[in-house]
């Protein structure tokens, strides 16, 4: 009787939420992976990339710096 070889199962943590996943996407410049269950025609149910660039995007907004030179502050 032959055995049939086992397949292999890949799971790694999301860097958003810190779970593991077999579903997942990886971001390139960053080299993140991020955890995303999605069905072909429908919303992602779970989709940590997006989340984790919103969030990010909103905390630089938030960012302010003041200028040494004058007192205004400047956001970036």
């Amino acid at each position: 009787m032959r055995r049939t070889k086992s397949k292999i199962q890949v799971q790694v943590d999301c860097a958003y939420c810190g779970s593991k996943t077999e579903t997942f996407v990886s971001s390139y410049p960053d080299y993140l992976n991020f955890c995303r269950i999605h069905t072909p025609g429908k919303e992602p149910e779970k989709d940590c990339m997006t989340d984790y660039y919103k969030e990010k995007k909103n905390v630089q907004k938030k960012e302010k710096v003041k200028s040494l030179f004058s007192q205004k502050e400047i956001s970036f």
